[in-house]
């Protein structure tokens, strides 16, 4: 009887450790801050548009 041959490994994991080595140089910002950033324009775009009297209409 023939030997069965061994499939190589998927590469799955190839392509992940590629994604964690990109992420070093970029930059991080977190879910917090982003969230603080968009309060913080909304509030500011609400106040400016009530005080030149755009808001409400």
């Amino acid at each position: 009887m023939a030997k069965k041959e061994k499939a190589p490994p998927l590469m799955s994991s190839a392509g992940i450790m590629r994604y964690f080595e990109e992420e070093k140089t970029q930059i991080k910002i977190s879910p917090k801050a982003v969230l603080a950033f968009g309060l913080v324009v909304g509030f500011l775009t609400i106040i400016l548009n009530a005080y030149y009297g755009l808001w409400p209409g």
